[in-house]
């Protein structure tokens, strides 16, 4: 039922980023940077669940469509700090509508007590 639900979820949130030119990985990146400002590259990835493997080639397509930039870290030179440019933000605006949005159409069915009680459950599972 999780994989079910996972998949409408999933439906939902490619059918309204599709128009916007982002993925919904992409989506969450430049979400999380929004919420929580910049953010290391190993940082980023750990945020959003990304395998440390893959969080490059994810920081390098942001940076291509502008909506990050990319510097060296302040403290540790091995790293790279990852902050949202002036396009980002705006299209966080936007993402941050339209994650609402795939929000409503998947928690439709439920009431919104239901809808409280299945994010605290999913909270409880999925973060540490």
């Amino acid at each position: 039922m999780l994989r079910r639900a996972y998949y409408r979820a999933k439906s939902n949130t490619n059918r309204l980023l599709k128009g916007l030119g982002v993925t919904p990985m992409q989506a969450a990146g430049v979400m999380t940077l929004h919420r929580q400002g910049p953010l290391s590259q190993a940082e980023l990835g750990r945020a959003i669940g990304m395998e440390p493997a893959n969080v490059h080639g994810l920081v390098a397509r942001l940076k291509k469509l502008g909506l990050i930039n990319v510097e060296a870290h302040p403290t540790d030179q091995r790293q790279v700090r990852v902050a949202l440019s002036e396009s980002g933000e705006r299209s966080a605006v936007k993402l941050a509508q339209l994650s609402a949005q795939s929000a409503e159409e998947t928690l439709a069915r439920l009431a919104p007590v239901e809808r409280e009680t299945l994010m605290e459950l999913l909270g409880r599972i999925a973060l540490d």
